[in-house]
């Protein structure tokens, strides 16, 4: 970078002793960015409750159980 270019953001890596050469923080910068994983997936994950443990509960169709507890875990958010 020359004198005339300013940085148009804050440094994250800052350098506190030495002189690293170019090569060794591209290999730094390579390392760090692997480690930190694939980039998050922006679409929201669509709720699956098939083969949900709840729906193995095997209650009458009228009992009282099966309202507060089968119906209730389908319909949260």
């Amino acid at each position: 970078m020359t004198d005339d270019q300013t940085p148009d953001h804050e440094a994250h890596i800052k350098v506190e002793r030495g002189q690293p050469t170019d090569d060794e923080l591209a290999a730094v910068i390579a390392v760090l960015r692997a480690a930190g994983g694939p980039a998050p997936d922006p679409t929201p994950k669509t709720r699956d409750l098939w083969g949900h443990p709840v729906d193995k509960l095997r209650y009458p169709v009228f009992s009282w159980q099966r309202i507060t507890l089968l119906e209730r875990t389908h319909t949260r958010r």
